[in-house]
């Protein structure tokens, strides 16, 4: 790390409480994301369902006709990347969605860290991820953190459900992401994976931020913008959800480490960080 990465003692502590992903048809992913993955209904409201992943949640939002926004498959595109879950066998899991027909953009396959990896879509688009194992980092910055992942994983039955694991998003400064996540919001630096064969220099920094992980992507190649933007009917992968103590407190300090101003004021405001990801702040 270049610069001191402990939280500010005036941190506003957060954390990642719920990923909120846009549908065309409440029903169909509700069978998807409860029926297929597993995951439990908790409420619903009018064009709303929440889910409990385990150690956070999904929020599903019908938002009719539409589409991803702008959204590419291209992780040198800032924003937010995918929404991965640990599973017991990545494997297994991914013949069982195989066989419902779920289709897949990257088969199961041994991946840089010491895990096993597989990607697919959910009917809108919406790329997610299956991880299987404890990450390996090149470099850990919480040896902590890294030995209760482990633990985590040796206990992990194999045919254990999907869970919540992590949201990755692709920032063009990782220093300046640091400085927001860490130094405002509290996260704790896990560790590094540094993939040398990579070309563009990729980078992935593994932040802890409640009870899951904040995957930044960072490369040495310049990236794009990020495509979010209010008021959109976006499917896919619409904010992230941080839950503070005091709302008001937490978006003052946001605003003052350089996030956007408040896009959708109220008891849940939303306004954006320095690079564009959206953050829907609530103090359930």
């Amino acid at each position: 790390m270049t610069a001191n990465h402990s939280a500010d003692p005036s941190a506003a502590t957060a954390k990642l409480r719920h990923v909120e992903i846009g549908c065309r048809n409440l029903a169909r992913s509700q069978e998807f994301y409860a029926g297929l993955l597993g995951f439990t209904e908790t409420a619903a409201e009018s064009g709303v369902c929440w889910l409990d992943a385990g150690p956070a949640r999904i929020k599903l939002v019908e938002v009719g006709e539409g589409d991803l926004g702008g959204w590419t498959s291209d992780d040198l595109q800032c924003g937010m990347r995918h929404f991965g879950m640990k599973v017991g066998d990545v494997d297994a899991q991914a013949a069982r969605l195989g066989d419902a027909g779920v289709a897949f953009t990257q088969q199961p396959k041994d991946a840089h860290g010491n895990v096993r990896i597989t990607f697919f879509t959910d009917p809108d688009g919406t790329l997610l991820e299956f991880v299987e194992g404890a990450v390996r980092h090149d470099e850990t910055y919480s040896p902590e953190i890294a030995a209760e992942d482990l633990a985590a994983h040796q206990l992990r039955a194999r045919d254990a459900a999907p869970v919540f694991d992590h949201i990755a998003v692709t920032v063009p400064d990782l220093q300046e992401a640091l400085d927001f996540y860490v130094r405002t919001l509290g996260a704790q630096v896990i560790g590094k994976l540094i993939r040398s064969d990579d070309p563009r220099g990729f980078v992935i920094t593994n932040l802890r931020l409640g009870d899951v992980v904040l995957e930044l992507f960072s490369f040495r190649r310049e990236t794009s913008p990020s495509p979010w933007s209010a008021g959109q009917s976006r499917h896919g992968l619409r904010a992230i959800g941080l839950g503070v103590a005091e709302a008001p407190g937490a978006v003052g300090a946001m605003t003052a480490a350089g996030a956007g101003a408040v896009l959708r004021p109220g008891p849940e405001p939303l306004l954006i960080d320095p690079h564009g990801v959206p953050l829907t702040i609530t103090t359930r």
